[in-house]
């Protein structure tokens, strides 16, 4: 682990630049715009890309049920501070568990760096940052437009940090009638098939290489550390196992349901607890099943102890 404060890294994510944050690696020259190649891990695991071929093909589905009711008690108690606090006249955002769950995201890729690694063209790759895309229901109707949004995180986030980029993303897509990836599409099938096909060749061959333009990147959620979804902002409890795609360079896709009541039999009797569902897709060749299931120890550490994301990382491992 390195924290050289005076490498600091400072971008448009960093709301107080004279804050000092923890040391991130910087990009170099010719690299890939999403991420550079590992050199120091086992030749088996090197040889794994040519034998799974495809990140479907590689998927592992894991579903696990995580008791909630520490972040039940940590959402409340932190709402209920900010309107002891609140100035009428500029009331502060609440904080909600879709932000919770991505500054949890956040800080398990930040400590756990494994996890996002991605796979092209038979190599395995670091991801330079950690990078969620999620999709925002503008309405909550069977004919309700969505959106996908990615965003990227300082590795050293904490919840409030996590809080400031999503509440006005989603703000913002909630509010506006642009939405780059719907115009995008709407502007495709305005073409002939054969010109569909070769755009999206295009677009495929752009991040094959590793050169693909920004422009095409802001409209590409696969093109991202993790896909998440929280179907229990929509009031679902449990949620479905979804498949990676092959496409893009997503390794990781995370599901979470509604948190809900679970009746538990205990020394003292039955006792009702909060729980939440979460169903994840992971690509098998990015780590081997001891990380994963380490990756899995710290996530429940963290939901069992939810106030740790209260505080910045002070330092932030780096995958080499």
């Amino acid at each position: 682990m390195n924290n050289d404060n005076s490498n600091t890294n400072t971008n448009s994510n960093d709301f107080n630049n004279n804050v000092e944050r923890a040391y991130t690696r910087k990009r170099k020259r010719w690299e890939r715009f999403d991420g550079y190649k590992l050199k120091n891990i086992p030749s088996f695991q090197k040889l794994i890309p040519f034998t799974m071929r495809t990140r479907a093909g590689s998927t592992n589905y894991f579903e696990i049920v995580y008791d909630a009711s520490e972040i039940v008690k940590y959402i409340d108690e932190k709402n209920r501070n900010l309107e002891k606090n609140s100035d009428s006249n500029n009331p502060t955002k609440q904080y909600t568990y879709t932000q919770f769950f991505i500054a949890l995201i956040v800080r398990m890729f930040a400590l756990r760096p494994r996890l996002n690694r991605f796979v092209s063209r038979k190599n395995i790759y670091q991801r330079h940052n950690i990078e969620v895309a999620y999709m925002v229901k503008k309405d909550f109707s069977d004919d309700g437009d969505e959106s996908t949004t990615v965003e990227t995180f300082e590795r050293d986030s904490n919840i409030d940090d996590v809080g400031n980029i999503i509440h006005d993303s989603i703000k913002g897509v909630k509010e506006t009638t642009e939405d780059n990836t719907g115009n995008f599409a709407d502007f495709l099938f305005k073409l002939p098939n054969f010109l569909v096909s070769f755009i999206i060749w295009i677009f495929d061959a752009t991040t094959y290489i590793g050169y693909c333009p920004a422009v095409l990147r802001k409209i590409d959620i696969m093109q991202s550390s993790v896909v998440f979804t929280n179907v229990g902002s929509i009031g679902l409890e449990t949620t479905p196992h979804h498949h990676l795609y092959d496409r893009g360079t997503s390794s990781i896709l995370i599901s979470v349901g509604r948190i809900r009541k679970e009746k538990h039999l205990t020394d003292n009797g039955i006792e009702e607890r909060d729980v939440v569902d979460f169903k994840i897709s992971m690509d098998e060749r990015i780590a081997d099943g001891f990380y994963f299931v380490k990756s899995f120890e710290l996530l429940k550490e963290i939901l069992d102890n939810p106030q740790q994301l209260d505080d910045r990382l002070k330092e932030v491992p780096i995958d080499e």
